[in-house]
């Protein structure tokens, strides 16, 4: 979980500053508390590559600063270098042999290697003396053991042990919930985090942790509470703004995601991200001009933005304006070429000008990037069967048989086999369809609006219907 905090201008700006000397080879000596500064920025970015560049220049500035060995043993241990990260401890612990944190990355380190129980005895050395903060740190550690030996429930009780001592810890309170997905304890975690709570009301990082919490439990309402509360409290915590915004979108409630998405740009942008997911907004509330005017506002910010390009083609496909749809579907390919659903935004956009040739390849094209989803098969049989092509539709069903499986495409195959008057085996397949799910029935008569007319099909989903209203 990658928690994104709007930066201090002042450190944005000695970050820049740096960089640019850097490029020019202009780095003279430096303060070390402006490397500091550089690695916590470079190392809270994940930019660890960078990282490392900067404490080797640290390094060769502060020869026998045991901070900066520290620094670089857990960059290394970031990249994956553990052997690396090992031999910088070993000059650190030369040099600073008391500091506990060299201690804590061994065992860390240790873990990787999977020689848990040399990992284990670091850690229970270091409890001997050890002060409440001390603790957390090596709780933090022991989840990072039991995360590589795969026991999820220990990892978890580990990190829910750490965040009730220090619920002010960043990487606990990050990594407890890792803990909780990894594990599946949503209903634990949201107890753990609503005690947290009770003690700390403006523990931001907890009131996040909860939201997730209570949407893995489908409880939306309170997740989007709790999402807006972590970035009431900090303002500054912008992963709260766009997770609490894609809650919102998943109950449907468009007006609020809009109205996040549009505070979250305007403290952090302009951002083109965020500028796609406000016209997505817009888009789900049918205002399709105003939607378009903030892709277009995005695509010039980044002319490289693939999903701008498919929204700004499903705008032009809803106002039926289908060359300038077909423009910019074509764009979006062009740009990410592994999207199932702009090959069929495209194929969609051709069948409404009855190029039937480019639909074929682009339906085609969805179903290769997508053969899990049923959608795409689904989307594909429809156009073939409304084309009269039902050779080609069976021939597309089974193909379709060998990497998905749908009630939807039971429903697609009965259409097919009653318009080639296989009506025995219609039913058959209506009926498994119907117990499978009764609710997608409706796509049949999308197809072929005649099946209305049949009164055996009508007969069975009425008597489906009434099964439904007895559960």
């Amino acid at each position: 979980m990658e928690n994104k905090i709007k930066r201090d201008t002042a450190l944005i700006n000695l970050v820049s500053d740096f960089e640019c000397k850097f490029e020019q080879g202009e780095i003279g000596y430096m303060d070390e508390k402006v490397f500091l500064q550089l690695l916590e920025y470079y190392e809270d970015e994940y930019l660890f590559e960078k990282a490392l560049e900067v404490v080797e220049i640290a390094i060769e500035q502060y020869k026998y600063r045991s901070d900066f060995y520290i620094i670089k043993s857990r960059i290394l241990l970031n990249l994956n270098k553990i052997n690396d990260c090992l031999s910088s401890l070993e000059i650190a612990e030369n040099i600073a042999p008391f500091e506990r944190e060299i201690n804590i990355i061994k065992a860390r380190a240790y873990a990787i290697k999977k020689q848990f129980n040399k990992a284990h005895a670091i850690l229970d050395d270091l409890r001997f003396g050890a002060t409440k903060s001390d603790n957390v740190e090596i709780l933090i550690a022991e989840s990072f053991i039991y995360e590589h030996m795969k026991d999820y429930n220990a990892m978890y009780d580990a990190l829910s042990q750490a965040v009730l001592i220090e619920s002010k810890n960043e990487e606990a309170m990050e990594r407890v919930w890792i803990s909780a997905e990894l594990s599946r304890r949503y209903e634990d975690s949201v107890e753990l985090h609503k005690s947290i709570i009770e003690k700390d009301p403006y523990n931001y990082q907890a009131w996040y942790n909860l939201g997730h919490g209570y949407n893995c439990i489908w409880e939306y309402e309170k997740a989007i509470d709790a999402l807006e509360y972590s970035f009431i409290v900090n303002p500054d915590f912008e992963s709260a703004y766009l997770d609490c915004a894609d809650t919102c979108l998943q109950i449907r409630n468009y007006e609020k995601a809009l109205e996040i998405y549009i505070e979250a740009n305007n403290k952090f942008g302009p951002n083109n991200e965020l500028m796609v997911n406000i016209a997505h907004c817009y888009i789900y509330m049918n205002k399709i001009g105003i939607a378009k005017q903030w892709l277009l506002k995005a695509i010039k910010i980044d002319s490289f933005n693939d999903e701008a390009f498919f929204l700004l083609g499903e705008c032009y496909s809803k106002d039926n304006v289908w060359y300038n749809a077909i423009n910019a579907y074509h764009k979006a390919i062009d740009l990410e070429n592994r999207r199932e659903e702009y090959y069929l935004g495209l194929a969609k956009a051709y069948l409404a000008v009855e190029d039937y040739n480019k639909a074929t390849i682009n339906f085609q094209m969805a179903t290769q990037t997508g053969p899990e989803d049923t959608l795409y098969w689904r989307e594909y049989i429809c156009f073939l069967t409304k084309l009269g092509l039902l050779d080609e539709a069976i021939q597309v069903l089974d193909e379709a048989d060998e990497h998905t499986y749908g009630a939807d495409l039971i429903y697609c195959k009965a259409v097919v086999l009653y318009l080639m008057k296989e009506k025995a085996e219609c039913m058959e397949l209506l009926e498994e369809a119907l117990m499978e799910n009764y609710d997608q029935h409706e796509l049949m008569f999308d197809v072929a609006p005649e099946l209305k007319l049949d009164k055996d099909i009508i007969a069975m989903i009425k008597y489906f219907a009434e099964d439904e209203d007895n559960l």
